[in-house]
């Protein structure tokens, strides 16, 4: 695969279970494996075998049978800094094999709250050991959020090692709101496991972790209510490697993530659940920005991937938000549309001495001002709805017929505008309409519409739960304006600090 124009940037996301790599711009990373690295179990000389002293990825893999298995991140923390060289090597040298680095800027994207030491010896490593041209670190909630196109809102992002709740408003993260899950990816594989084994089913493989992992990724789901199990069958076939099967039952499947609702299941009984987590964050803040964290409420990474999860979600966090009390309504509408041009205003209509139905078609005669057909009893008199038409604040009104600006007289009273000076005019008079016509107007259908539209919750769902953050730093990594945001070598060793600048600074 060719290699992108010099000066566009590489995206590294390193996560607890995947490695995302690929370019600013492109709409999925081009490569992804597992972030494991492997060494040989045992020391064999074999004639004419190369063998390599350490092996990564989808290598690792395809040969775990004879090799001792490393996780070099763990819960978010870097666990092996030497397992984490071998990876970035691969990337650079095995999977890029870019000749030189310098002319390839590097977007990193670093989980919430990373260490100060841990993120400064990492722009080291970057910059003098691999000799990259400038660097940018974000963090994986913010990227996530501009994945959808939002700068404010709350994300839940939920990896392998970790689950984030992080409030995010006019791109600044809300630091003193964030609240951290010790439930994510790999406790719901240890209760899945801990299930298998309770039912008798003990799955005795090198790749025993993988199975595992691919039965939750491919069949787990959440149950709206679990105190009410879905109908399904009994069983289900699991295949394994060595083309044996596996009998599952199927209630195994929506309790083993069970885990993010129930920290209990593990022991962890003082650990808040997501939903308690979202109510934490908002408690610590301004209530004014609680309606707009609540509408627009962001899922990422792969362990929120599961069926289900939205419905259960919004069930679980609906009886909760009473504890926050009454949730103000934003200031400010959404939309710079003004107030004033959204109000319906009846306007006077030319009378009529004849008409026919709009509904039978029968000719009626309206001078003795009837309003229903005497036929099928339609409404014949339907109001006239201005939407910001003309704005009533400060205007004058018609008198006696003249333009009340360029004082001409007026040949046409119905006219909205004065056709010598072009400035808009009011009728003289203003149609009065009963209550019960103006209920069977598109009026009232208009205002079911934003009732309907006032709900709080709302949920932005990434095409991709598990690559949300590698495509939001592949949008903002194509933007001209966020290359001020990457710096050099010279201005690192200047200022360290540099590395903290976040995306509010261009917004």
């Amino acid at each position: 695969m060719a290699l992108p124009l010099p000066g566009t940037p590489i995206i590294i996301d390193i996560g607890s279970a995947y490695v995302k790599i690929g370019f600013s711009g492109e709409p999925s990373p081009r490569y992804v494996f597992p972030c494991i690295t492997g060494t040989e179990k045992y020391k064999s000389i074999m004639v004419d075998v190369s063998a390599r002293s350490i092996y990564v990825g989808n290598d690792v893999s395809r040969m775990r049978g004879v090799l001792k298995i490393n996780h070099p991140l763990s819960r978010g923390e870097i666990m092996d800094w030497d397992s984490y060289y071998e990876i970035l090597n691969y990337i650079f040298y095995s999977l890029l094999r870019i000749d030189n680095l310098s002319q390839y800027p590097v977007f990193y994207c670093e989980p919430p709250f990373m260490l100060k030491d841990t993120k400064e010896y990492i722009g080291r490593v970057f910059f003098e050991t691999h000799r990259v041209g400038s660097l940018v670190m974000m963090s994986t909630p913010l990227l996530s959020l501009f994945s959808v196109g939002l700068t404010t809102g709350l994300v839940i992002e939920s990896g392998e090692g970790m689950t984030w709740i992080v409030p995010i408003i006019n791109g600044q993260i809300v630091q003193h709101a964030v609240q951290k899950i010790p439930i994510a990816g790999i406790d719901v594989n240890q209760n899945l496991k801990g299930l298998l084994m309770r039912e008798g089913v003990s799955i005795s493989s090198s790749a025993a972790d993988e199975i595992i992992q691919e039965i939750k990724e491919k069949n787990c789901y959440f149950a709206l209510d679990p105190n009410i199990p879905p109908k399904a069958g009994e069983m289900f076939s699991v295949p394994m490697p060595d083309g044996t099967k596996i009998n599952v039952p199927t209630y195994i499947l929506y309790q083993a993530p069970e885990v993010l609702f129930n920290p209990g299941m593990l022991g962890s009984g003082n650990i808040m659940n997501i939903p308690q987590a979202v109510i934490a964050s908002l408690r610590v803040i301004d209530n004014n920005y609680w309606h707009e964290l609540l509408s627009h409420i962001v899922f990422a990474g792969g362990n929120l991937s599961y069926s289900g999860f939205q419905e259960r979600f919004e069930s679980e966090l609906d009886p909760l938000l009473p504890q926050l009390g009454p949730i103000p309504k934003p200031v400010a509408p959404l939309s710079a549309v003004k107030s004033e041009l959204i109000k319906l205003q009846s306007v006077e209509i030319s009378k009529k001495n004849e008409d026919t139905c709009p509904k039978c078609g029968a000719f009626i005669n309206l001078d003795d001002g009837k309003k229903v057909c005497p036929s099928c009893g339609e409404l014949l008199i339907l109001p006239e709805i201005k939407i910001g038409t003309l704005n009533t604040n400060g205007q004058k009104k018609v008198e006696e017929g003249k333009c009340p600006y360029c004082k001409k007289e007026l040949p046409d009273m119905d006219s909205l505008f004065c056709p010598y000076c072009g400035k808009p005019i009011e009728s003289l008079k203003q149609t009065i309409l009963p209550e019960k016509e103006i209920e069977k107007t598109a009026a009232q259908e208009f205002s079911e519409f934003m009732e309907s539209a006032n709900k709080v919750l709302k949920f932005f769902v990434p095409d991709n739960l598990q690559y949300a953050a590698f495509n939001g730093a592949a949008i903002l990594g194509s933007l001209p304006s966020f290359q001020q945001l990457f710096i050099t070598h010279d201005q690192f060793i200047t200022n360290p600090n540099l590395l903290y600048r976040d995306i509010s600074e261009i917004l």
